[in-house]
């Protein structure tokens, strides 16, 4: 369906027609009821969705798998970025995802290179929220650590700092 045929069916409802509507799928599908939580929810509820996200993707790497979940992961973010509303949320999620991964990085020793891909394109995209958000002061230890932790990557943490000191410092 095209958006111009959603748009004439949307005119073409009576306002009681539109709430019912948007009050069926409200119901029927979660992604719908979750940007909504996000978009006019409290703080604790945007909260609770942000921390199942960050858990969700601590998760998939808390059983130190040899091999990432990287699907499962890239599905989480996805999902939290189509719901997320502020930047700076949507950065701590970002930097947990890098944070967790650098983890499991440091405890295997190795990696595949989709993993390395992975790493670098979430660090990227956190240092592109937290400078969009203004939200330095509140993150800036968290990729500070991040990429002390990475050091012995010497050919691939450069590449990180490079992006980090051209962004934010």
């Amino acid at each position: 369906m095209r958006k111009t045929n959603f748009i004439k069916f949307i005119d073409s409802l009576s306002d009681e027609e539109l709430r019912e509507e948007m009050d069926k799928l409200f119901t029927k599908y979660k992604s719908i009821k979750e940007y909504y939580t996000m978009e006019l929810g409290s703080d604790d509820d945007r909260k609770k969705l942000l921390d199942k996200a960050k858990n969700g993707i601590s998760k998939l790497y808390e059983k130190f798998r040899t091999r990432s979940r990287l699907t499962k992961v890239n599905t989480i973010l996805k999902d939290i970025s189509s719901i997320s509303i502020f930047d700076h949320e949507l950065a701590d999620v970002y930097i947990t995802h890098v944070e967790v991964a650098t983890n499991h990085l440091n405890y295997f020793g190795w990696a595949r290179d989709a993993d390395y891909n992975h790493l670098e394109k979430s660090f990227f995209k956190a240092v592109d929220l937290v400078t969009s958000s203004q939200s330095q002061d509140q993150f800036d230890g968290r990729l500070k650590d991040v990429l002390k932790k990475l050091q012995k990557y010497t050919y691939f943490v450069d590449e990180l700092e490079i992006y980090y000191d051209d962004n934010l410092v």
